[in-house]
């Protein structure tokens, strides 16, 4: 279910927790920041918030993802304040098998946001009323998982409901 206003990625959460039940996040840190605003106009925000987290580097057992959040809002009157804030994500990989890329895309999506948005949340509430505008708070984090494809879907197993025989009256 979509709800209006709510940030939500779709993720394959397969591909995802294959990657994520080997990795143990080690670190975050904040990589780079810009943001700019208008001092003049302090009326009510209307934020919208993107957040795209991207692998950027995968070499032996470390797997570090950037998560990167546009942030801009606008009054009624105009576009008042804008930020660009990037964090590194720093994960451990367990075992020698190697992941699929595919999956370490779908976890970078899931598990870098998971991971990045409570830093995202404390450092847009307080870059806000360091601008002088009402404190802003993130909203939840919605994740859709990914609908199966047609292959996939056929191979999925029937439930013991759609195997099982009728019984013969009698």
């Amino acid at each position: 279910m979509e709800v209006a206003g709510l940030p939500q990625v779709t993720v394959d959460f397969a591909a995802a927790g294959r990657v994520a039940k080997r990795s143990e996040l080690k670190s975050i840190r904040l990589m780079a920041v810009s943001a700019q605003c208008d001092p003049k106009i302090g009326a009510p925000l209307e934020p919208n918030v993107d957040v795209k987290c991207e692998v950027a580097r995968h070499e032996g057992s470390a797997l570090e993802i950037v998560a990167t959040c546009q942030f801009a809002a606008r009054t009624t009157q105009a576009q008042v304040a804008e930020a660009t804030i990037k964090y590194l994500l720093v994960y451990e990989v367990q075992g020698s098998e190697p992941l699929a890329p595919a999956d370490i895309t779908e976890f970078a999506a899931s598990n870098g946001t998971l991971n990045s948005w409570p830093f995202l949340r404390a450092f847009l509430y307080g870059l806000t009323t360091d601008m002088g505008y009402a404190a802003y708070t993130l909203p939840t984090f919605h994740f859709v998982p990914k609908p199966l494809e047609k292959k996939e879907a056929a191979e999925k197993p029937k439930s013991q409901t759609e195997n099982a025989k009728p019984h013969a009256k009698g």
